[in-house]
């Protein structure tokens, strides 16, 4: 097994938590909340992000239980990748 799954929810968190940091800028409130349900119903790019993040969440758990050092080091680098996008 390998762990596509779980780095496609990575990227995908990623991307969630980068839109949410640009909307929490000057704090919290409806707006924001406003703006990214708009921005998942007009930006196709955005929405497909998500998609493709979540589609196979059923998987993940498996994907975990079976994996292995090599895998790990995946994922982490999945994870570092998605920390500099954010910096």
């Amino acid at each position: 097994m390998d762990v596509k799954e779980t780095k496609e929810i990575i990227e995908a968190l990623g991307e969630l938590i980068k839109e949410l940091r640009v909307l929490a800028k000057d704090g919290v409130d409806w707006n924001d909340g406003i703006a990214l349900v708009t921005k998942l119903v007009k930006e196709d790019e955005f929405r497909q992000k998500l998609v493709v993040g979540v589609q196979g969440a059923d998987k993940i758990i498996a994907e975990l239980k079976d994996l292995d050092g090599a895998e790990a080091v995946q994922l982490i680098q999945a994870i570092v990748d998605e920390y500099k996008k954010q910096a």
